[in-house]
């Protein structure tokens, strides 16, 4: 006679909760269980390195999904203020390609090249007519959520972010080497098309006004720029939830490990709780190692990210010019 098949609900409780039909061992720390969780949290944690140290660096996944997903953060973070959307622009992204190229390509970080450009000079080159332009830098580029979050803690990136006449928004991105290390340039522009100039702005004419603060320490390196001063644009496109997911792969892998830590650390606290005096060894080894590998795998991704200090003699320059073009 065939042995009835344990119901479905059956081998979820077996797995998480102690009880007398499991002897009080939840499955989730057996011996093949452990195995199992440790082989997924390898395998995370080589996906995420093989995404952030070959991807990115040896094919243009980058360029491809990078602006979708900040122009997406951008939006949301504009939406918060109660702002209007950006579109993206392809003359403001040829302009930000150019200039993270001109970057990558001659190892510096900052608004001015070494043999002076500016970064007017960029959009100038690709002939954008602008009435508004601003420019903010990233370096270090390992996750999209990372580098908003960096802007947007730093009031003079913030303020290009959220600056309401800005319509128009692009994106350039260049691997190269800055500090001894291989890295990702990231530059993007925020412009006002000449012929689209906010008519009630202020103008005020002068030499430029130049507020230089020193940065706190952040895992993105990052510098904005502004001047008041085509056309091209489209409707910023939504990247798939996939794209915006493999654009963050530290916040991806975070989640996945955060969420695992949590539902084995909750499973293994109901079971000592209900076995305090005499409680399964394989339970409390298997418990113990899986959280212990889960921990060090997250400040492993952490260690590996290399969260970046901006030098000692590097400050954050936010550069407002009185003049239209």
């Amino acid at each position: 006679m065939q042995t009835p098949r344990k119901p479905l609900h059956h081998h979820f409780v077996d797995y998480f909760f102690p009880h007398e039909r499991n002897n009080y061992r939840p499955h989730l720390f057996s011996a093949t269980s452990v195995a199992v969780l440790i082989i997924a949290v390898v395998f995370f944690e080589g996906a995420y390195l093989v995404q952030t140290k070959f991807v990115f660096f040896k094919t243009d996944f980058l360029a491809s999904v990078l602006p979708g997903a900040l122009v997406s953060l951008t939006n949301q973070d504009r939406a918060t203020e109660g702002l209007a959307s950006v579109a993206e622009d392809s003359l403001l992204s040829q302009a930000a390609q150019a200039a993270a190229e001109d970057m990558a390509a001659k190892g510096y970080f900052s608004h001015i090249s070494p043999d002076g450009k500016t970064p007017w000079y960029w959009l100038d080159e690709v002939g954008y007519s602008y009435s508004y332009a601003g420019e903010n830098l990233a370096v270090n580029f390992t996750d999209s959520e990372n580098v908003q979050t960096a802007w947007m803690a730093s009031p003079t990136h913030r303020a290009n972010i959220v600056k309401p006449q800005y319509t128009h928004i692009g994106f350039g991105t260049a691997n190269g080497m800055y500090e001894g290390r291989e890295t990702t340039f990231v530059v993007e522009f925020f412009a006002t098309p000449a012929a689209a100039k906010v008519a009630a702005a202020p103008v005020v004419t002068g030499t430029p006004v130049v507020e230089t603060s020193v940065p706190t320490s952040a895992p993105i390196q990052v510098l904005g720029s502004q001047t008041n001063q085509p056309v091209a644009a489209v409707a910023p496109a939504s990247p798939s939830w996939f794209a915006r997911l493999l654009a963050s792969p530290q916040h991806t892998l975070m989640a996945i490990l955060t969420i695992l830590f949590i539902i084995i650390a909750t499973v293994f606290a109901i079971a000592v709780l209900v076995r305090v005096k005499a409680q399964h060894r394989s339970v409390i080894i298997g418990g113990t190692l899986l959280l212990a590998f889960i921990a060090f795998s997250m400040l492993l991704s952490l260690e590996l990210t290399g969260s970046v200090q901006l030098p000692a003699d590097s400050q954050t320059a936010s550069v407002s010019a009185a003049f239209i073009r």
